[in-house]
């Protein structure tokens, strides 16, 4: 698997160009397939594994993905050729519900503890990119900004990253921020398909994200580039993707997979991978196959003419 550098001009880290998205892993995957699916990766040669403190919460404790990349690793003797993205904020303060008004936010208090327990479930020294996972208005920005970058300074973080996050509040971030270390990385809901603007908009990478980025030199990730199985699975996509140019770029999408010999899900990672400025993706997989899948679309190369045809079907349909 090609490798891809990502860094601050302080830290800089070498990681695969798929990031693999472990969220059910010890929650809906079991322990035995989660060990399996992360054997084929290293296999691969993947070494970017995303994560988040509050994983697992939703069926019983929370870290529980943090705990099973910690067993594995130790396992294979890996723990220190890994690269490991971690986030906290969206942990439950109240067990049994996870609901968004019990998570404990982005304190400095919370940063530091939970950071230290992070580090503890995945035996690292070190959480290679750690995000401040979902904006949080009623913890001052000023406070989490030096939180975050003394836990850089001291060498428990590597790089900083934020997601869920509007643009005007990671840039006011890094203003902050000054000099110290401050969010390089932004990771946000993003594939193919368009969305029509909603009231959520702060999760999705837009066009002024990608001009953004491009601007200030951020790295991207995408979580849900396959959209939970829809591209696989067909049937109504959600309501914000359910309009008329999506139905135009689902066509092309279509032309395209058969043209190349490819499913539709290995055509959209492509495309993602090809695309400017760069945007690494973290799909998830809950088998091998469907990592081998995923791992398919590393031998598409997409033609500058594919490319050109994938980016601009639906760009002129109307939406509603």
């Amino acid at each position: 698997m090609r490798q891809r550098h990502i860094g601050d001009g302080r830290t800089t880290l070498t990681v695969s160009e798929i990031c693999l998205g472990t969220m059910l892993f010890g929650y809906r995957t079991d322990e035995r397939t989660s060990f399996a699916i992360l054997d084929r990766f290293l296999e691969a040669g993947g070494t970017f594994l995303d994560t988040a403190n509050n994983y697992g919460q939703w069926h019983g404790d929370a870290g529980e993905s943090e705990r099973v990349l910690g067993r594995w690793m130790r396992s294979r003797g890996v723990t220190d050729r890994m690269v490991i993205a971690s986030k906290v904020g969206a942990r439950t303060l109240k067990p049994g519900d996870p609901s968004p008004e019990h998570w404990q936010g982005l304190g400095a208090a919370h940063v530091r503890e939970d950071l230290a327990t992070s580090l503890r479930q995945l035996g690292k020294e070190r959480i290679d990119l750690f995000y401040a996972h979902i904006d949080h208005r009623e913890t001052p920005l000023a406070e989490t900004v030096d939180a975050l970058a003394s836990v850089a300074e001291s060498g428990d973080v590597g790089l900083l990253g934020c997601s869920n996050t509007t643009l005007w509040r990671m840039e006011r971030a890094r203003a902050l921020a000054g000099d110290r270390p401050t969010y390089s990385c932004l990771q946000q809901q993003h594939t193919y398909l368009l969305p029509l603007p909603t009231p959520r908009q702060s999760n999705l990478i837009t066009e002024e994200t990608l001009d953004y980025a491009a601007t200030e030199g951020i790295h991207l990730f995408a979580y849900s580039p396959l959209m939970q199985g829809y591209y696989a699975r067909g049937g109504q996509p959600r309501p914000e993707y359910a309009h008329a140019a999506n139905t135009e770029r689902l066509r092309v999408l279509g032309e395209v997979a058969d043209e190349v010999g490819a499913t539709r899900n290995q055509v959209v990672l492509a495309w993602l991978l090809a695309s400017e400025p760069k945007v690494i993706p973290i799909p998830g997989a809950s088998s091998v196959e469907q990592l081998d899948e995923i791992l398919g679309a590393l031998k598409l190369d997409l033609s500058p003419e594919i490319m050109a045809r994938l980016d601009e079907a639906g760009r002129t349909a109307p939406t509603p």
